[in-house]
């Protein structure tokens, strides 16, 4: 890899992921590149969509290699977009596989392997990945135990104030 593509992967995801054809909507933070796979055009990613490090975008099924020696199957392909929609978090090194759309508002736990598509406004996660619950009620449990913090003491001394949440 050029040491400028090195670059605009580490340092600009977002350039990174649009330069290999994966089509990016506004306002969308990925932390660390993901793997984009070998057809990255086949991805689209929304609005408002956080992706976070070590995730993975599967859009082909390499396993069809195991019997297109046999002439029955020689020309046998698989393919499938994936589609995530707006306002959607994808959790660390999760794995999306082809044809998979995650709907609009939804979020996908940490260490996921999505095999089909997610309906919007809902909590999968696992191995395979399946429905948690939905974001709403995932919401007011965050509320509900939304510690007691200085606000304005996070906003200019993170590190001692996340500390002290941890502490308590």
């Amino acid at each position: 890899m050029k040491l400028y593509q090195l670059f605009l992967r580490f340092f600009k995801p977002i350039q990174y992921a649009k330069k290999k054809g994966v089509k990016i909507g506004e306002n969308c933070r990925i932390i660390e590149s993901p793997k984009w796979g070998s057809e990255p055009w086949l991805i689209e990613i929304g609005n408002h969509v956080e992706i976070s490090f070590q995730c993975v975008f599967i859009t082909h099924d390499g396993a069809t290699w195991v019997f297109r020696d046999n002439d029955k199957y020689k020309n046998v392909v698989r393919f499938g977009k994936i589609q995530v929609e707006d306002n959607c978090f994808i959790g660390a090194r999760s794995i999306i596989m082809p044809g998979v759309t995650i709907g609009k508002g939804s979020i996908i736990g940490a260490g996921s392997l999505v095999t089909k598509s997610v309906p919007s406004g809902q909590v999968w996660g696992g191995v395979p990945a399946k429905y948690i619950t939905t974001v709403e009620k995932f919401a007011n449990k965050c509320l509900a135990e939304n510690p007691d913090y200085d606000v304005n003491n996070y906003k200019k001394n993170f590190k001692e104030e996340v500390r002290k949440i941890c502490n308590k």
